[in-house]
């Protein structure tokens, strides 16, 4: 109700008292008189018609007094507040009506209009305080519902004075979360109609619900053009900010119409869904019923290919090599392959954990942050493919520029031992690698530390556990078969060069502890 007009039912037998109230200056103060009775039952009648917020009545009136009026009132689902007007000799009756649940009174005699003002605005803070804890209230009786179904939820609804004769959800999902102000502001709709209400309900850091519904029967056959309208103009809210630069991503489905309580957990469930199918959508388009989507998943045996690829690329810190593989996967998804949107994350996550082995530069200075982890949080918050895509591609395009690889200024003998150890490593000795480089062991030896800044033991070791970080993350594969695959067969000695390598147990490395 804040900075809205309070509506005033005035209720009177004495003309002149009616006269003088009237003459006050409400309208100025933001109260507005919508009717007048002069006495309870006229009062009755108007209340249901004209919908007031506060209803100023004398206790004495002829047909029914104030007193019955007020129980009258008190047994309505939202009854409005009630100020009496009484005199001296009606003391008693004020204190009954007091405990009946009057808001507040006053004496006829020498009313003045301060002090009329004063008690209804007293009276208009306690209402908008009781709207604010009741829509509270209600938001998290409704959170608990569409989440949850409860049997007990409807009574609790309708004991809050929540009323519907039907309602649609339209679910948002953002790439981060939103403070409450900001989010109230971007998905505000224009209520100024009564017979339409709308209550935004944050389900989660990332998601809000926007909740709207139709209090009468009457109404009803124009809602949904009423909502779908809303929804368009949240819409271009959003989309208009984003076309503002704002790094906030969303997906919005607007949903079906329903009428049962009962069916709200069905249907925030079906937001979510249509989220969800809306992956394969351009940014800013919304998602609407039927709101399927034909998913094409990605082969195993392909992506563990392209992923061993970038493993190796990485072993010899080639960042062309890697960059076309990332590349490649980019291009695939959404166009040759439309996998599940969870199954994308995932594959984004295993190669952002592979582009980590790289050897970079980081620089606090460099706004786009460390490429690697820039595409991991991309990986976990993207809710479109083409956004993630473009992701990979710029981290592609990084990966032949980034600063920390010496790939390029070492020996052609040396470069070509990585090759072999990116291949071999499980399997390949120092001796064989020398010959196969065409140098004795001793110089081969002593020129791969050179050029690497490690022994050949040791950067196979390494090699062998970057390997094994990967078999850990991206595969079912039991320790003890991860060790054998990598070249350490005896499980008690990988775990410790793993748990030293990578300050983790490979089980813990696997929960991502």
């Amino acid at each position: 109700m804040e900075e809205q007009t309070v509506k005033l039912l005035l209720v009177d037998d004495e003309p002149f008292a009616l006269l003088r109230l009237r003459s006050f200056g409400l309208a100025a103060k933001g109260f507005e008189i919508v009717g007048e009775a002069e006495n309870g039952l006229q009062a009755l009648q108007a209340v249901e018609r004209l919908k007031p917020d506060i209803v100023v009545t004398d206790i004495g009136m002829p047909v029914m007094d104030g007193l019955e009026l007020l129980k009258r009132l008190q047994t309505m689902p939202s009854p409005p507040k009630v100020v009496l007007l009484t005199c001296y000799e009606d003391f008693e009756k004020v204190q009954l009506a007091l405990r009946y649940g009057a808001g507040d009174y006053l004496t006829k005699v020498l009313l003045s209009e301060e002090e009329f003002v004063g008690v209804l605005q007293r009276t208009a803070d306690m209402i908008r305080k009781e709207q604010v804890d009741t829509e509270q209230l209600i938001r998290l009786l409704l959170q608990e519902l569409l989440l949850f179904p409860a049997d007990q939820m409807p009574d609790k609804l309708k004991q809050a004075g929540f009323i519907h004769d039907g309602y649609a959800l339209s679910v948002i999902r953002t790439s981060r979360a939103l403070p409450d102000e900001a989010a109230e502001d971007w998905f505000d709709a224009a209520c100024s109609d009564p017979r339409y209400r709308y209550l935004p309900i944050r389900m989660a850091p990332d998601i809000w619900c926007l909740f709207y519904y139709v209090v009468d029967r009457e109404s009803f056959a124009s809602f949904y053009s009423w909502y779908y309208e809303q929804c368009g103009r949240v819409s271009d809210r959003l989309r208009s900010r984003a076309d503002a630069g704002s790094d906030v991503d969303y997906v919005m489905s607007i949903g079906a119409v329903y009428h049962r309580t009962s069916d709200m957990h069905e249907a925030y469930s079906r937001g979510l869904a249509l989220c969800e199918a809306g992956f394969y959508a351009m940014p800013g388009e919304t998602v609407r019923e039927p709101g399927t989507c034909e998913y094409e998943p990605f082969p195993p045996e392909r992506f563990r290919s392209l992923l061993a690829a970038i493993g190796e690329a990485a072993l010899r810190d080639d960042g062309q090599e890697a960059g076309d593989r990332i590349r490649e996967w980019a291009e695939l998804i959404g166009g040759e392959y439309r996998p599940v949107p969870i199954q994308v994350r995932r594959m984004a996550q295993s190669i952002a954990a592979q582009v980590e082995s790289f050897s970079w530069e980081k620089s606090e200075d460099d706004e786009a942050g460390w490429p690697p982890e820039r595409f991991k949080q991309a990986a976990g918050s993207a809710l479109h493919a083409s956004v993630l895509a473009c992701e990979a591609r710029q981290l592609a395009a990084l990966m032949a520029q980034r600063k920390g690889g010496n790939a390029g200024r070492m020996r052609k003998e040396i470069k070509e031992a990585l090759r072999l150890i990116a291949r071999d490593y499980a399997q390949i000795e120092l001796a064989n690698a020398a010959r196969q480089v065409n140098l004795s062991p001793s110089w081969f030896a002593a020129l791969f530390r050179s050029e690497t800044g490690k022994s050949f033991h040791d950067y196979v070791q390494d090699c062998r556990l970057d390997r094994a970080k990967s078999l850990l993350r991206t595969t079912d594969m039991k320790v003890y078969e991860v060790a054998d695959r990598v070249g350490i067969p005896n499980s008690r000695y990988f775990s410790r060069l793993f748990s030293e390598y990578a300050g983790a147990t490979p089980l813990d490395y696997r929960k991502g502890n």
